[in-house]
């Protein structure tokens, strides 16, 4: 059909092999990518409010694990909820890099 020698079908068989895992990575980064999935539906839509979001909710935010949304409910139900985003950099394991890599994941509504 082509006449290709050996070493050439082998570099072809390379690039359709890495072509495949491309293309099989990147769906694999769409299907479980979930917070960031959210993020591009809408602004408004796509923010989780500080003030009605469950424990497994806020765990989804890139950066939240499970002692940092239990800390944020605490403190939530504390003060009966957040007047602005703001307040989370008063809790436990906020600093201000990671406020910054959340805060756009969050809103108060």
């Amino acid at each position: 059909m082509l006449n290709l020698t050996q070493e050439e079908r082998k570099v072809m068989l390379f690039l359709v092999t890495i072509a495949l895992v491309g293309i099989g990575s990147n769906f694999l980064v769409k299907q479980f990518s979930t917070a960031k999935s959210i993020a591009c539906l809408s602004q408004d839509l796509a923010k989780i409010n500080l003030n009605s979001a469950d424990k497994k909710m806020l765990m989804r935010i890139p950066g939240i694990g499970e002692k940092i949304a239990g800390r944020i409910i605490a403190y939530r139900q504390e003060r009966v909820g957040f007047s602005n985003i703001d307040e989370l950099r008063t809790i436990k394991g906020i600093t201000d890099s990671k406020f910054a890599k959340i805060k756009e994941y969050l809103a108060v509504k």
